[in-house]
């Protein structure tokens, strides 16, 4: 702090002495006295730039790290997100236990993009549901072919 007001006295004291020792004109002084409460003004602002370049490099951080994301992990994530999507929905729509329902996903080759072939999904033996029923329900709601079993 002793170091950021020294430097902002000792540029108030040179543009003093520069505004002193300029020509008495029209232009000149006022232009030599702009130019010396700008910079006093940059100065005095500086902080202000070290606290912004800490929060951009936070966020190039944070962009970096999802730009590394690879396709295979994206798609993964996507799947697994998806497939608890839907064991969370069967278990609202139809009282089940959550532990209860597995669900696989496969996901479309070569789209460059995520999208869903099929997902398959699997209930306990004492469950008595419409599984055709559960099955149209679900493809409705999630855009994708679901096909439900009791395994």
């Amino acid at each position: 702090m002793a170091n950021y007001l020294f430097s902002v006295v000792a540029a108030a004291v040179f543009v003093a002495f520069i505004c002193a020792a300029a020509p008495e004109g029209k232009g000149v002084g006022k232009f030599v006295g702009f130019t010396g409460a700008l910079i006093i003004g940059l100065i005095a602002l500086s902080p202000l730039a070290g606290g912004v370049d800490e929060w951009m490099e936070g966020l190039d951080t944070d962009w970096e790290g999802e730009s590394q994301m690879s396709a295979e992990e994206s798609a993964a994530q996507s799947a697994e997100y998806l497939a608890y999507s839907i064991a969370q929905t069967l278990s609202e729509i139809y009282g089940l236990e959550l532990e209860d329902i597995s669900v696989l996903v496969y996901p479309k080759e070569n789209t460059g993009a995520f999208a869903v072939e099929e997902v398959q999904v699997f209930l306990p033996t004492e469950t008595k549901i419409d599984t055709a029923g559960a099955a149209d329900t679900l493809t409705k709601l999630f855009s994708c072919t679901v096909s439900v079993e009791i395994a």
